[in-house]
């Protein structure tokens, strides 16, 4: 294998690319079905919350590679980040559909429903680590996706009471 790699390092890194590439695709895969975009962002989370790679103690080869060398390796930065962009793209995409189709209103924040489903997938990964059931991992896939249907059923005076909100973006 090194023949073919180089070093250990690299083999990682190949291993890292190969892994973080499929779970983005299998994601991406619910997140683009036909039809309601909301309903495709609902069962993206549900899904993803039951595959089977989610049962193992050791968890995800991703998340555990962030955890680990955070962004202090350039390597695992530059292959988590281009599929965090990846994903993130087709969820933007699927979100904008849902304005489109009226699910959400049309001043819904996408980037912050983004950064919700993402930090979602985080906490699922994290959970089965930790050793939650599946049914767990399934009710907490539920529970978030259900935030996007309440996404629109704020009242005038609560959405200008979150955009009061001093949520001031990071450099």
């Amino acid at each position: 294998m090194y023949d073919t790699f180089g070093d250990k390092r690299a083999l990682f890194l190949k291993a890292l690319e190969l892994y973080v590439t499929e779970s983005v695709h299998s994601v991406n895969v619910e997140l683009e079905r036909p039809g309601s975009a909301l309903a495709a962002v609902q069962n993206a989370l549900v899904t993803f919350a039951q595959r089977k790679d989610l049962s193992s103690a050791e968890g995800c080869m991703g998340l555990n590679a962030i955890s680990e060398f955070g962004q202090r390796d350039a390597g695992v930065t530059r292959i988590t980040r281009n599929a965090a962009y990846r994903q993130r793209q087709t969820l933007m995409r699927v979100l904008t559909r849902a304005k489109k189709q009226r699910e959400i209103h049309s001043d819904a924040d996408l980037d912050s429903m983004a950064d919700f489903f993402e930090s979602t997938l985080a906490g699922i990964r994290m959970a089965a680590k930790a050793g939650k059931s599946r049914h767990a991992l399934r009710n907490i896939a539920a529970f978030a996706s259900r935030a996007y249907m309440a996404s629109d059923r704020r009242t005038a005076a609560e959405r200008w009471a979150s955009r009061r909100l001093s949520i001031r973006p990071s450099d």
